[in-house]
């Protein structure tokens, strides 16, 4: 079997996974994981920090970026361009989305950030760093843009794959995972 087969074949056992997890996701857990999340920043100062508009079985990390508005902290959407890479556009809860790539809302106003930090969805994720997405590559081509950006993803703590994830040269570690349960550095 291909790499692109096995990835496929994993996309959809933890896409189904990822689905059921969500639906048994209670809010004692949505507060465990911003603990966490909390716990990992360790109340470093972080000027800007973008997120993303959930999708589907995603965990909502809308509500995660309006706290840190509350803290003065710039909060931004990604935007993804014609050539298929994202630039973080600032977004606040009151401004206009438009539909996006996917159907995805992106902010409107095209006013940049460069975050400090970067939260990202993930369908799937193993304990080297890496990730599984949609497939479309947009998030491992765009990363690299953002060298000085600490890159986060959110999942359930079910998403982990313990046998590990196929990679390529294009696939782009994370610096961490926060889950409920745990919080994974890498």
């Amino acid at each position: 079997m291909d790499f692109v087969d096995q990835k496929k074949i994993i996309r959809e056992e933890f896409l189904l996974k990822r689905e059921k997890l969500k639906e048994s996701f209670a809010s004692e857990n949505k507060n465990k994981l911003i603990s966490n999340l909390d716990k990992l920043l360790n109340n470093t100062r972080y000027i800007s920090i973008a997120g993303y508009y959930p999708v589907g079985s995603e965990i909502d990390c809308l509500e995660i970026l309006e706290n840190f508005q509350k803290k003065g902290i710039h909060t931004a959407l990604p935007f993804v361009k014609e050539d298929k890479c994202i630039e973080f556009r600032e977004w606040r809860k009151q401004d206009i989305l438009i539909e996006g790539v996917f159907n995805i809302p992106s902010p409107k106003k095209r006013s940049i950030v460069i975050p400090d930090l970067i939260i990202i969805p993930l369908i799937s994720f193993d304990k080297m760093g890496f990730r599984l997405g949609f497939g479309s590559g947009i998030y491992d081509r765009s990363l690299p843009n953002f060298p000085k950006s600490k890159k986060i993803g959110l999942a359930f703590s079910g998403q982990i794959n313990k046998r590990g994830l196929p990679v390529s040269k294009f696939d782009y570690k994370l610096d961490a995972v926060v889950t409920e349960k745990d919080i994974f550095v890498f």
